[in-house]
């Protein structure tokens, strides 16, 4: 699944979003690399690993699945209520969304870290500053 070396505006976007969470301090990339940043605070730690793909929209289901080589490695960090893992995922046009690790699959959450409400993200996730290109108009269902 790793194809050459990760976006540097996504991580840097992704970044910019996780230093309102905490300290943020960068892994620096190889191709063995679990983990692309974690963000540290003074109750937890949370490894992120950022994804950029094409259907921003996917099920967390269709995106758990087709990421579960990226995720099964992530899931090398034990979970506990210090430690968490979470898998960001973003577009070209710099709308991201949040999935907390869970024994049991994926769950959404909002930017902050907190659980999605109602099962729904915030909306149009992005980060100040970042990149101001807007997403394409959907056709409806």
């Amino acid at each position: 699944m790793k194809r050459g070396r990760p976006s540097t505006t996504g991580i840097n976007d992704a970044v910019a979003i996780a230093k309102k969470r905490g300290c943020v301090m960068r892994v620096t990339y190889s191709s063995d690399s679990v983990c692309d940043f974690f963000i540290r605070t003074v109750t937890h730690v949370t490894f992120v690993r950022l994804i950029r793909i094409e259907k921003i929209i996917a099920p967390a289901s269709e995106i758990e699945h087709k990421y579960r080589e990226i995720i099964a490695e992530l899931r090398l960090f034990p979970q506990s209520l210090q430690i968490k893992r979470e898998l960001w995922v973003y577009n070209k046009y710099g709308t991201y969304r949040f999935f907390r690790l869970t024994d049991d699959g994926l769950e959404e959450s909002q930017q902050s870290g907190e659980p999605a409400k109602n099962g729904e993200p915030e909306p149009d996730a992005k980060p100040e500053g970042g990149n101001n290109k807007e997403t394409p108009a959907t056709p409806p269902s």
